[in-house]
């Protein structure tokens, strides 16, 4: 009878070893790291599926993509990009000015525009499209003043990716640090 026991209890023992060292490997190939950025006071927390990669824009200071949307350039289809510059008179009517530049072209098109606060800061948000070479984007982007420059956070992917990707910028929204 003891002998039967200890086997019973020798069997349940690697049985419940088993479930756990399956659910341990289960929940860390599930686990996605956050990796952080940082440059000119702002840090960014991001999974560790983007990366670095190259941006467009001369005024980027920092630039993220989905590592599997990056092209053989360097340039993610998926991409958040971080950007300064010098304002040119009041902040919101030098952030407004590009977005009324903007609606007299007729491959972007506003969707919605507002305030809203990050990291404990005023800022403002556009959200858009735009049609560049047949290839349809949509766009969030996010401004803020800090030390007398303008700094956007500029969400882009592909229409039909932009709402599945969404959650990464609105992460980092939730989660920057301006200092």
């Amino acid at each position: 009878m003891e002998n039967k026991l200890l086997k019973n209890g020798i069997i349940i023992f690697m049985f419940v070893l088993f479930v756990f060292s399956v659910s341990a490997v289960n929940a860390s190939s599930n686990d996605t790291s956050v990796l952080s950025l940082s440059n000119s006071g702002i840090t960014i927390d991001y999974p560790s599926d983007w990366g670095y990669s190259h941006a467009v824009s001369s005024d980027s200071i920092m630039a993220i993509s989905k590592l599997s949307s990056i092209d053989s350039f360097g340039i993610g289809q998926v991409n958040i990009n971080v950007e300064k510059r010098p304002i040119e008179g009041d902040f919101y009517t030098f952030v407004n000015s590009t977005y009324q530049s903007m609606s007299k072209d007729p491959d972007y098109e506003l969707v919605s525009s507002g305030g809203l606060m990050i990291s404990g800061k005023d800022a403002v948000e556009y959200i858009y499209t735009s049609n560049t070479n047949g290839v349809q984007r949509e766009h969030k982007a996010v401004w803020f003043e800090k030390g007398g420059q303008a700094y956007v956070l500029l969400y882009s992917a592909p229409l039909d990716q932009f709402e599945d990707n969404l959650y990464v910028f609105d992460y980092m929204l939730s989660d920057i640090q301006i200092t």
